[in-house]
């Protein structure tokens, strides 16, 4: 009985060493979720998989290997769309990079996500259509949260559950979501934002995350966003991106 082969679209998350001259490659697969790879260095011209595997291209891959084991083999690597551009620009270049990191850290081994695969691909095609790429990434994140099960909660009271007011507009990151006025006093590290940022969730998280919404935000409330989202995502996930350091320059 022969080998089993894994053909897939994906993306790759990372790599690392194995060895003096080999490395690791952690793929995200449409069809099997996070696999990782050998990829073996050759002299040949023909076996130049591994140069393939950057981060920020579509793939066509075929793996090799048993279903349970740790790491698989590359059969062949294909370059199906290379988002050149965002290679060569430096701004796309982080946003790309902080949304690659936000898909390895939330994902888990050979479990697939092919909604989150298609929103990573859809997302990587209008970055570079983008006057404003700072708030697609926060449509990534939120459309990621939301698939991942974290989406704060804008609508009732993260702590009693209780109808939110107009006016009501203090967000705690560790509850995860607004809380009202007889329990904001309750509870510690939370921040207050602008009707504009509120208004803003509210409209994102009612419809597709992907789709632009009619709210349009400030400079100061962009900022607002960003850090409130950033916060909510280090609570879920219990750590801090590397990328976002990165995306700050």
């Amino acid at each position: 009985m022969g080998v089993p082969l894994y053909q897939s679209e994906a993306f790759v998350l990372r790599t690392y060493q194995l060895g003096d001259t080999d490395q690791i490659v952690v793929f995200f697969t449409r069809d099997f979720g996070k696999l990782r790879a050998v990829a073996r260095r050759s002299h040949s011209p023909r076996r130049h998989s591994a140069s393939y595997c950057q981060p920020l291209m579509l793939l066509r891959t075929i793996l090799f290997g048993r279903p349970a084991q740790a790491l698989y083999r590359i059969n062949t690597v294909d370059i199906v769309q290379p988002f050149r551009v965002l290679h060569e620009d430096f701004e796309y270049l982080r946003c790309g990079l902080y949304m690659t990191e936000l898909l390895d850290v939330t994902t888990h081994e050979r479990e697939p996500m092919p909604d989150l695969f298609e929103l990573f691909q859809l997302s990587l095609e209008q970055l570079t259509h983008m006057t404003n790429p700072a708030l697609l990434l926060r449509r990534f994140e939120l459309r990621l949260l939301e698939i991942m099960g974290y989406t704060p909660q804008v609508f009732y009271c993260a702590r009693c559950a209780g109808q939110l007011r107009a006016h009501e507009r203090t967000f705690n990151p560790i509850l995860g979501g607004l809380v009202c006025s007889a329990c904001a006093p309750e509870v510690r590290h939370s921040l207050t934002i602008s009707p504009a940022t509120r208004a803003y969730l509210c409209a994102v998280i009612e419809r597709d995350a992907t789709a632009a919404p009619t709210v349009v935000l400030d400079a100061a409330s962009q900022q607002e966003l960003e850090k409130l989202l950033h916060l909510h995502l280090i609570a879920r996930l219990g750590r801090e991106l590397k990328s976002y350091a990165f995306l700050q320059l």
